[in-house]
């Protein structure tokens, strides 16, 4: 069998590859930008940013300030999981409800699947009228949105 050449894959490949590595290791995704050409064109084009998995980006404590400017450029070029982060810290951190359910819903238009289910699991609970929020079901409070941030970050 012949050795495999990195030269030799189609950049959608070394995306794929990257993007893998990036998120299991930010700064391992660094060092292979500067090991190899191909992936340092495909970390520099702003389709690396917009499609980069964030869910399951692990922050390393030593990493923070690297994990956020990148969580950050993906979020300024449209990367749908960044935004669905950004709506789940104003919702439920900030409070701020009518930003964070805006962020899951565009979120979830561009395909992110777990903005898509937050954003159902919300209009099952609230509607929005002149007024503002609504509830659906009075019996739901504060207590089931902790739940509920909860369950999803656990």
């Amino acid at each position: 069998m012949e050795n495999l050449k990195l030269d030799s894959l189609p950049p959608s490949m070394l995306h794929k590859i990257l993007s893998k590595v990036a998120t299991m290791n930010l700064r391992d995704s660094g060092y292979a930008r500067i090991a190899f050409r191909g992936f340092n064109e495909v970390g520099r084009d702003d389709y690396f940013y917009r499609s980069a998995n964030l869910i399951y980006l692990n922050d390393w404590v030593d990493e923070v300030r690297a994990v956020r400017t990148f969580r950050l450029k993906c979020y300024h070029l449209g990367n749908p999981e960044a935004i669905y982060l950004r709506g789940m810290y104003e919702f439920f951190i900030l409070h701020f409800r009518d930003e964070g359910r805006e962020k899951f819903h565009l979120a979830g238009e561009r395909g992110c699947e777990m903005a898509q289910f937050v954003d159902g699991m919300l209009n099952l609970a609230f509607s929005v009228n002149r007024r503002g929020i609504v509830h659906n079901y009075p019996a739901f409070t504060r207590l089931h949105v902790d739940k509920i941030f909860k369950t999803i970050f656990s």
